[in-house]
């Protein structure tokens, strides 16, 4: 069963956000939080605007990544960080796209569809625990399947959370929650970007679009407006890097928006090879998981400034 979500009176909802009273029942009430009229606020809503001082059970650090745009890599470089980050810490990469890519290359057999797990559309919402599967030491995955498409057209308020509240009792059990988004704008990102704290997005380096990145900053400030005080920036990642190509330019255009990774991911046959193949990348060529080692090691210290 999940976790009960605790009802905070206003006094101790101000304490578990860390402000005096009068200063939360001001924002409280700016921002519309659900309770403020009331004075009673659940604990799981109080985590979308607030960053908590008691992180008791709440310590995985969430990571959306995400390009609206198709072919940015985000399946690749959701998977390896993934990877590289297991090698430390418990991981969970959650596959939120409707094609299911990173479900297909780990999982031969037919899975529950993650939307019987969601409360969709009037449906029962369900501890979505069963669903996740253990694919490697330190690392399970959420799958997905193509009837995650259908989560298209918010029929409440709270469609915008579902994925929040799916996760939310998995907080306190991985270090790290990747989510694979889907090459879109609309209700299934919103629903990634208001349920984590940090965004990472690849950029094909072959394919450089200002416009997408323009759009998808666009809906970061929007959700970190209204919906994910949380949610910060950690970058973008150059992906399929080519050594003969000059990244200044690029670079340049891409940091009006987003701060840029010093990893670059290089573009390696090893990749290919390792998803024909359904393996790890480590089984395959180690060289190239080094790159996703430097990658991890690169998130894992932005993540350390941004909590400081």
């Amino acid at each position: 069963m999940g976790k009960i979500d605790p009802i905070l009176t206003e006094e101790e909802a101000a304490k578990f956000v860390g402000l005096g009273t009068s200063e939360f029942s001001e924002k409280a009430s700016d921002l519309k939080i659900p309770g403020w009229k009331s004075g009673e606020f659940k604990q799981s809503i109080l985590l979308k605007y607030f960053e908590p001082t008691e992180r008791d059970g709440f310590d995985s650090h969430v990571i959306a990544v995400s390009n609206q745009k198709g072919g940015e890599g985000k399946t690749t470089i959701s998977l390896y960080l993934a990877e590289a980050l297991a090698e430390n810490h418990k991981v969970l990469l959650i596959d939120w796209d409707p094609q299911a890519n990173a479900t297909q290359l780990f999982l031969k057999d037919d899975v529950p569809s993650v939307m019987d797990y969601l409360g969709y559309r009037g449906k029962k919402a369900k501890n979505i625990e069963p669903a996740i599967k253990t694919i490697g030491e330190n690392f399970d995955l959420l799958p997905s399947t193509l009837e995650l498409a259908n989560l298209t057209t918010p029929y409440e308020r709270d469609d915008f959370e579902l994925l929040n509240e799916a996760i939310l009792p998995l907080r306190s059990r991985y270090e790290y929650i990747i989510i694979d988004c889907p090459p879109s704008l609309g209700l299934i990102l919103e629903n990634a970007l208001i349920c984590a704290d940090y965004i990472l997005v690849p950029i094909q380096t072959r394919a450089f679009s200002l416009q997408g990145i323009r759009d998808l900053y666009e809906t970061f400030q929007k959700i970190q407006r209204k919906a994910n005080q949380r949610l910060k920036l950690l970058g973008a990642v150059l992906n399929q890097y080519e050594g003969q190509k000059a990244l200044a330019g690029l670079a340049e255009g891409v940091k009006r928006y987003f701060p840029v990774f010093e990893t670059v991911i290089q573009r390696r046959e090893a990749i290919p090879q390792a998803q024909a193949k359904m393996s790890f990348l480590a089984k395959v060529d180690l060289a190239t998981m080094k790159n996703f080692r430097e990658l991890a090691a690169e998130v894992k210290s932005k993540i350390d400034v941004q909590k400081n």
